[in-house]
């Protein structure tokens, strides 16, 4: 009964609100950019910038802070879960974002639609949440700063994620080097059927890294809202700096990685969640934080052009 309400919610298209708000889970500060916030946490910028791309907002869900994470919940329309390289499996940012997507998945099942989103670490960590032990299921390789057209797999016609973007959108994800990615561990086919994700996520494309080995780039849960990219949609836009100088930022890979921000964000305006007042919302809003560091400049040169950061 509950899967068949499920199985209507993803496919019908009522809004809930024309102007939803994401929630971004922050993540341990790494040394490189230590001494602007000894031990605190931080959201790179570009992944707030691509979220108000498609006409969201954002609010931080600081790891270690003093928020009610429960009352955030339930006032954000959806959870963007960003790349980085923090512990997935066992770190204070793993119990967070696992506290976070058991709460989405009890939200969905009561009815609640509550989309997640996932790039890169984010899209490491829902794979393994599908599974049942929470066992390291990634295999080594070698996609660091690669890029390249998505190889689209059969199911990819039936997916609430491809099946309605345009036929150019299409054609420049499947010829063109437009999708980003910068990681060194691989989700295999094999090891998606091995660890049974097959029974929580279609896989909808794969690539094949530098040695030749294939691995998954896109996933949608079958009966969630849930989405997740290995790769970089957020890259092509916002990240252009000479740490990373290979970021394809034609107009087509520009246009091209933007539906993925339209589509979440079409996405989270299905959810009916606000916060109590606009002076609490006001106050959780990203743009409340004085706390935009430069971080692409010379003497840092970070992987990422611009942070929050958030002190302990």
């Amino acid at each position: 009964m509950m899967l068949g309400f499920l199985l209507i919610c993803l496919t019908t298209s009522t809004l809930a609100t024309e102007t939803p708000i994401i929630g971004i889970i922050s993540q341990n500060i790494p040394l490189a950019l230590d001494h602007f916030s000894p031990g605190g946490t931080f959201i790179a910028s570009s992944y707030v910038k691509w979220i108000e791309s498609a006409g969201g907002r954002v609010v931080p869900l600081v790891l270690g802070s003093s928020q009610n994470f429960t009352e955030l919940l339930e006032s954000v329309n959806g959870i963007l879960i960003a790349g980085g390289r923090s512990n997935i499996e066992n770190s204070t940012y793993s119990r967070l974002v696992t506290q976070i997507f058991e709460y989405a998945k009890a939200a969905n099942d009561d009815g609640d639609y509550f989309p997640i989103w996932a790039t890169c670490l984010g899209f490491e960590f829902i794979t393994l949440a599908s599974t049942a032990d929470k066992i390291r299921h990634l295999a080594r390789c070698d996609a660091w700063d690669q890029h390249l057209p998505l190889n689209l797999l059969e199911d990819w016609k039936e997916s609430r994620l491809f099946k309605k973007a345009d036929n150019d959108i299409l054609n420049i994800l499947t010829t063109m080097n437009v999708t980003s990615n910068f990681h060194m561990y691989c989700l295999t086919m094999d090891n998606f059927t091995r660890f049974k994700m097959d029974e929580f996520y279609i896989p909808l494309s794969t690539n094949i890294d530098k040695n030749g080995l294939e691995y998954i780039t896109s996933v949608e849960a079958k009966n969630y809202p849930f989405y997740g990219t290995h790769f970089h949609p957020e890259k092509a836009s916002f990240e252009i700096g000479y740490t990373r100088p290979n970021i394809p930022h034609t107009r087509e890979a520009i246009l091209a990685n933007g539906h993925f921000a339209q589509f979440f964000i079409e996405e989270a305006k299905r959810s009916k969640h606000r916060f109590n007042s606009r002076e609490i919302e006001e106050k959780s809003l990203i743009y409340s934080y004085d706390s935009q560091i430069y971080t692409g400049q010379i003497g840092v040169d970070f992987l990422y052009q611009q942070v929050y950061v958030f002190p302990v």
